[in-house]
């Protein structure tokens, strides 16, 4: 899953806070585990590639990472990941901004409510390209 190597989302990190300055990441051994801790849930409960990526997002969000832009990080890698996994994203990004605010919101103990409502969310908003 290169979309979840490190270094793409710490790249992700620095674009989303390209117009408020640099980003600085208060938790490296996290953004460095990030994918492997996603590889083991998902072959532990066999999700399927978007429950994969939005997983990652929710991580990413509720980790808090980095000082600043988590949320706008989750968003970038959610995109990238679906993208390089052949979906496009339909639907308006102030929306999916939205969505990505209320799973930052959301509790630790909703973690899989939260992921399910951000996967309806999107299932309704992708499309697969040929």
């Amino acid at each position: 899953m290169n979309c979840l190597k490190p270094e793409t989302i710490i790249l992700f990190n620095q674009k989303a806070l390209r117009a408020t300055g640099a980003g600085l990441v208060l938790n490296r051994a996290q953004v460095n585990n990030l994918r492997s801790y996603v590889e083991a849930t998902v072959s532990y409960h066999g999700f399927d590639e978007l429950e994969t990526f939005r997983l990652a997002a929710y991580l990413i969000v509720k980790q808090h990472n980095f000082r600043d832009g988590n949320k706008r990080t989750a968003q970038h890698v959610l995109l990238n990941c679906l993208r390089q996994a052949g979906w496009t994203y339909t639907g308006r990004p102030i929306d999916l901004a939205r969505k990505i605010v209320e799973l930052s919101k959301s509790k630790a103990s909703r973690k899989t409510e939260s992921i399910l409502e951000l996967s309806y969310f999107l299932k309704s908003n992708l499309q697969k390209r040929q």
